[in-house]
């Protein structure tokens, strides 16, 4: 929790907040649940994904679970599987 953005290049097992921003790399697995203003995902993120402002799926990237987005921007060859909902305003 309070840094401005978070970049796993590993394997994480976190719930996050007071996270401007989360980054995973090609490499990377996010397992839990975060709530951040832009997200960037090339790897893996399974959990619950709160993004108040910019979404984008990189081609090699996968998110599983709930995803809940103000915009978004998946790349051919990028996955989005579970429920998505689209934050208005």
């Amino acid at each position: 929790a309070g840094c401005e953005k978070l970049v796993v290049e590993g394997k994480v097992d976190a719930t996050i907040s007071d996270v401007k921003s989360i980054e995973v790399t090609t490499n990377g697995y996010f397992k839990g649940n975060a709530e951040v203003e832009s997200a960037v995902i090339a790897g893996t993120y399974e959990g619950s994904l709160k993004v108040h402002g910019h979404l984008e799926i990189a081609p090699s990237g996968v998110v599983k679970g709930g995803v809940s987005y103000k915009t978004i921007a998946v790349a051919n060859g990028g996955k989005l599987l579970g429920t998505i909902e689209t934050i208005e305003g």
